[in-house]
């Protein structure tokens, strides 16, 4: 009798968590999975959304089965604008952005062929790609909610407890996968902060000898066929998977700040890029014919006031077009995505084997234009060189 008494106020008491929780978690919606209800003040912030992107992102897109998708790193999600009227066909399309901070590698190529499988899209833009081939084993279960997680988690309540005690501070990320990362961020005050954000970004692209005012070695970027192997495997797969699909496939050379540039090219690393600029460019002609619209290259490579801001420029970061040396805001992925999907080529270009040389040539005409009306180049990038190399042992937080 005790025993059945026990068992029964163990149900009293369970059996309500078991329903309250997952009707709470329903409603206040953290990861914005169930899009019910939303209420300002109550729940229209989501402030944990961006830390658990990996766990409903690919889920959304089984669910939301938008039509034009954008998938890259933290690049794509901060700095492509997945509203905008070229990519999105003036509305018609409903759109996502499906990038993810720090994606790379296997799990680039696994969600792009995620991507490429869903039955609605139309288009797929896709940024910092490997070409090769990565088994999926890790990522199996892509586009599956798990709900047990998504209702009855530890994970989900405390989001959703974070979500209702926070509806006073500015929304990093949004309903349709975009982040804004660190613009609105209060501890960038001035451009001291600035710099130091930059030169944290920066760390990484460090190198023992570099060497200033270094030209460009045309002897080597490799203008060599590509090879059909392992090497090539993945970039071949996914535009098949685009023609097999009938979905327009846009492949993005981000664009990069100028320092990038300069670094890439005093540390001798401008010719590999160039390199593997090529080798993607074949790929495309050989998967999918010369001049085709279905599959296209686009670099933004080059030195314009764009992508030539100053540090030293006197404006808060929220005003500003760049956060680091790679991290752009939408402002500049809205020219991009101009020159891609409209009719203003001012910034930006097609990459064709037969233009290569052409663009490549004209980069060099505009570097050299740019770095002799602009002298604050050096200065700036002498600096932050030498306050990236004092920032080395602080730990950088993950983007």
């Amino acid at each position: 009798m005790a025993y059945k008494r026990y068992t029964l106020a163990l149900l009293a008491i369970f059996l309500p968590v078991l329903t309250v929780v997952p009707v709470i978690n329903w409603i206040v919606d953290p990861f914005w999975y169930f899009r019910n209800i939303e209420v300002r003040g109550f729940n229209m912030i989501k402030p944990s959304y961006h830390l658990y992107e990996r766990q409903v992102k690919s889920a959304l897109v089984s669910k939301l089965h938008p039509e034009a998708v954008i998938l890259g790193s933290s690049f794509a999600e901060i700095g492509l604008p997945v509203t905008h009227a070229g990519f999105t066909n003036g509305g018609q399309l409903k759109s996502y952005n499906l990038s993810l901070p720090w994606a790379h590698g296997e799990e680039l190529y696994c969600y792009a062929l995620f991507a490429l499988a869903q039955p609605g899209v139309k288009r797929l833009v896709l940024g910092g790609f490997n070409p090769e081939a990565a088994p999926c084993t890790k990522y199996q279960n892509l586009g599956e909610a798990d709900y047990a997680k998504l209702l009855l988690g530890k994970t989900a309540f405390r989001a959703t407890l974070e979500t209702l005690r926070h509806q006073d501070v500015r929304q990093e990320s949004t309903a349709d996968g975009m982040w804004s990362y660190q613009r609105y961020r209060d501890v960038f005050r001035n451009d001291g902060d600035i710099m130091a954000n930059f030169a944290d970004s920066f760390r990484g692209k460090l190198c023992q000898s570099p060497q200033p005012n270094r030209k460009l070695n045309y002897g080597l970027i490799d203008h060599s066929k590509p090879p059909r192997d392992a090497s090539t495997a993945g970039m071949r797969n996914i535009i098949r998977l685009a023609l097999k699909n009938n979905i327009q496939l846009i492949l993005i050379d981000f664009p990069k700040h100028v320092f990038f540039y300069e670094q890439e090219r005093e540390c001798g690393r401008t010719e590999a890029d160039w390199s593997a600029l090529w080798r993607i460019a074949s790929i495309v002609e050989e998967e999918a014919a010369p001049g085709s619209r279905q599959v296209e290259l686009w670099t933004f490579y080059g030195y314009q006031e764009i992508n030539g801001e100053k540090i030293y420029a006197g404006t808060a970061m929220a005003d500003r077009l760049w956060q680091d040396d790679g991290h752009f805001n939408p402002e500049v992925g809205m020219v991009a995505f101009d020159a891609i999907f409209g009719s203003n080529h001012t910034f930006g270009h097609k990459v064709t084997t037969r233009d290569f040389d052409r663009i490549l040539a004209e980069g060099e005409s505009q570097r050299r234009a740019f770095l002799t009306r602009n002298s604050w180049v050096r200065e700036e990038l002498d600096e932050l060189r030498q306050a990236a190399s004092l920032r080395k042992s602080v730990p950088l937080a993950k983007p």
